[in-house]
């Protein structure tokens, strides 16, 4: 790509993100065009943004119905460039002009001054440009009023770029706000479940009457009870360690084929219970650059996910090559994802509504812990699902042999 199109790239990305273009009509930017014809005496003005192949009027006056025009019939795609303020006395003297429509036919434009609309970080957007038709040159002190009053524009640009960068500041404070208060009342009801059944069944166990039998089904059940709060803690120590920088790896040459072997092993006596089956699709090895913990904790709580979520039906765990990329993937007939909540479950202490309807337990960090694993190893995480048709999830890992 040529030096040319990748200035005019920048340009254009810059001019975007004021969110200007094509926008409604507004009084402040009215004003100015007012102002800028009354200062040079001229029956036409406007703040005019170059496109890609348009030029584009914010304001005008007395340019009727116009609001935009081609960009190679256009002066302001020049006078953006100029630096100064250019000025065109006789357009049908000027080589760059005379046969420009506007020039040869009606409106019959003669005199044209612009003076250039340049963005904080330098790139060129526009023009306020003032027009007449007889030729004329701007005065000295003229030309000044039209810079400054340029110079008004990229001001009201910058304080609506501004106003917006704090909207949507405002925005992330309320949604924190949102999520810490979702996680405070999730975390205590996650909490307070467990502990209540271990102090009820403690104070059983201390009823000198109670039955020598039944103490050690209650142990059991304090025992479940206590691994469900120590695993509450380990994922929430888990995702404080799982930010964008730090999270360490202990990278090493690891097979997702056995992994995903492994993971049926360990969980078969839990998806037998609920009378699901459960089986691995994984013979030959997958080989990645990964850490063995990492991707074993990332795997273990989709197979997890994929059993609480499964009410009948079956979990498949398949891990195989694919071009470039490991690809390990948990499958269920479950009660799926909805296209509208799996964005939601992928960030932290977030549930889909089935799962909040359901009060399925659980304190929403499973598949953000999950994605933030596989991101640390610069892999990619999918959801293919819809609500009632199952889920698979599925990690893309680049292999060794293709870094």
């Amino acid at each position: 790509m040529s030096d040319i199109m990748v200035a005019e790239q920048q340009r254009l990305a810059a001019l975007r993100e004021y969110e200007v273009l094509y926008s409604a009509p507004e009084a402040d930017f009215d004003d100015i065009a007012v102002l800028a014809a009354q200062l040079c005496r001229t029956p036409t003005a406007g703040i005019s943004l170059v496109d890609g192949e348009r030029q584009w009027f914010k304001a005008s006056v007395g340019m009727g119905d116009a609001c935009e025009v081609a960009r190679r019939h256009s002066f302001c795609s020049h006078a953006m460039h100029n630096g100064e303020v250019m000025q065109v006395p006789d357009a049908r003297l000027d080589p760059r002009f005379r046969n420009n429509p506007m020039v040869v036919g009606e409106p019959y434009l003669r005199f044209y001054a612009g003076a250039p609309l340049i963005s904080a970080s330098g790139q060129p957007l526009g023009s306020l440009c003032v027009i007449d038709f007889e030729p004329r040159l701007l005065t000295p002190a003229e030309c000044a009023g039209l810079r400054t009053l340029a110079r008004h524009v990229m001001a009201q640009l910058e304080l609506r770029q501004y106003a917006r960068g704090l909207d949507a500041a405002n925005e992330r404070l309320r949604d924190a706000d949102r999520i810490k208060d979702e996680f405070i009342s999730r975390v205590t009801h996650e909490l307070r479940t467990p502990l209540t059944s271990i102090n009820g069944y403690l104070e059983v166990l201390g009823d000198q009457e109670a039955q020598p039998a039944e103490n050690q089904q209650f142990l059991d059940r304090i025992r479940r009870n206590s691994n469900r709060l120590m695993a509450l803690v380990d994922d929430m120590l888990l995702a404080a360690q799982t930010g964008p920088s730090s999270l360490v790896l202990d990278r090493g040459v690891i097979d997702l084929a056995a992994l995903a072997r492994d993971a049926v092993d360990r969980n078969r006596v839990l998806a037998h219970g609920r009378g699901l089956d459960i089986a691995a699709e994984a013979g030959e090895p997958v080989l990645v650059s990964a850490d063995l913990q990492r991707i074993g904790q990332a795997l273990e709580r989709l197979v997890l996910n994929a059993v609480k979520f499964t009410p009948q039906g079956w979990v498949t765990v398949a891990a195989e090559v694919d071009g470039a990329d490991a690809v390990i993937e948990v499958r269920d007939t479950g009660i799926g994802i909805s296209p509208a909540d799996q964005e939601r479950v992928l960030a932290p202490f977030r549930r889909t509504a089935d799962a909040e309807r359901n009060e399925v337990q659980g304190a929403g960090l499973g598949l953000s812990i999950v994605k933030a694993i596989i991101d640390a190893h610069g892999g990619a995480l999918t959801i293919d699902s819809d609500t009632g048709r199952g889920t698979t999830i599925s990690i893309r890992l680049p292999r060794p042999e293709a870094g």
